[in-house]
């Protein structure tokens, strides 16, 4: 064919191109959108029958035998949900009876008993409870008159009613004290805090205990006093530690930080300051209440008033510089009975303040308001932090 020939044939089958309009540009620009979501779901196909066919050939080697899995104690739920979002995801809390024969009481946050927990054997007493992060998980502490003390766990139903009581895989304390309880938000590690029963000159102890192994780490003190212990995580513990020598307090002594991982059998002394004894915030003083949160971010303290007439406070220190960021509540006067933090979700950005039985406040944001006294501590006037739970 010649080249004129090919030049007229060529303007023949162009000719229908130039007499048709183009498409508009949104429609060239949507075509080839599509055409790229079909190369690459083409593509994909050709990877999934890669991936396949590599599977097959996994599947005809010779498997290992799988490693079992560590022993988990009975009453922990795995995995557990995700930290508490607010109040009403936290409905259930148990308060133990403020007779030493009385058994505990599981309890709506909004009003009403669901359910009783006594003492799993004749002669034994619950001193202390503990709760995990799920509002199921709760660890309890129980002594007989010898001053022996056993850990037991209890799981709540879903309608917050309590199953039975389950010895921890945990060694006994022998003449011992119970100063402190804290679960881990998982529910994998129990903390202990304890000391000397009946005066003697034992100093505190301080002791992780893990749930699914029951082994035990333990950290010592010469003298003083350790308790209020809340986590951060689930290897930074907090706990308020009266270092003490001559009957007098000394430098070092006020709200510590942990840090479990550290080898067992290091001194107390080895973890971090928070915030010292000796704060004042508007005249009061002297910590009567810690609680860290979950995040680790911020110390919640309670401090009493510091003379006649003062106040209790209820206030936020930051955990990483030891200052103060809020004050949360104060109480019109000296306030009988409890006055602390009875609740707080992983960043304390909610939480529920009580002080004595006639004032309580629900913090949201900083902002505090009064709050219903249905979440306040019920039947109980004298409370201890290691007396209640949620």
């Amino acid at each position: 064919m010649q080249d004129d020939d090919l030049r007229a044939r060529f303007a023949e089958w162009a000719g229908p191109l130039r007499t048709t309009a183009p498409p508009p540009l949104a429609v060239i620009q949507r075509r080839r959108r599509r055409r790229t979501a079909r190369r690459a779901a083409a593509a994909a196909g050709g990877s999934v029958a890669a991936v396949t066919a590599g599977a097959i050939l996994l599947a005809a080697w010779p498997a290992r035998t799988p490693r079992p899995a560590p022993p988990s104690p009975p009453y922990v739920a795995a995995p557990l949900p995700a930290p508490d979002a607010g109040p009403g995801s936290a409905p259930f809390l148990i308060t133990l009876g403020s007779g030493d024969q009385q058994p505990a009481t599981v309890s709506r946050a909004s009003g009403g008993t669901l359910g009783l927990v006594r003492a799993p054997a004749p002669g034994l007493t619950l001193t202390a409870v503990a709760a995990a992060g799920d509002d199921r998980t709760f660890a309890f502490a129980a002594t007989d008159p010898a001053g022996q003390t056993t850990l037991w766990g209890l799981r709540l139903s879903a309608a917050g009613r309590p199953g039975p009581l389950t010895r921890l895989a945990v060694p006994a304390l022998a003449r011992s004290r119970v100063t402190g309880l804290a679960l881990s938000a998982d529910g994998s590690q129990l903390a202990i805090a304890s000391g000397a029963a009946g005066g003697g000159q034992a100093g505190p102890r301080l002791e992780v205990a893990s749930l699914a192994t029951g082994t035990v780490r333990t950290w010592r003190a010469a003298t003083g006093q350790v308790s209020m212990l809340s986590w951060a995580g689930d290897d930074q513990l907090a706990f308020y530690w009266l270092r003490t020598a001559g009957g007098r307090a000394r430098p070092g002594s006020g709200i510590r930080l942990l840090d479990t991982t550290r080898p067992a059998g290091s001194p107390l002394s080895g973890s971090r300051l928070l915030v010292a004894d000796g704060v004042r915030v508007h005249g009061s003083a002297g910590i009567t209440g810690a609680v860290i949160t979950p995040d680790g971010q911020s110390v919640l303290l309670t401090l009493q008033p510091a003379g006649h007439g003062g106040r209790f406070r209820i206030v936020r220190f930051a955990a990483a510089t030891g200052r103060l960021e809020q004050v949360i509540l104060s109480s019109p006067g000296e306030s009988p009975g409890y006055c602390g933090v009875t609740w707080t979700d992983a960043t304390a950005q909610h939480l529920l303040a009580q002080c004595g039985v006639a004032q309580a406040v629900r913090s949201d944001h900083g902002i505090t308001r009064p709050a219903s006294q249905t979440w306040s501590i019920p039947g109980s006037t004298a409370a201890d932090p290691p007396s209640f739970a949620w």
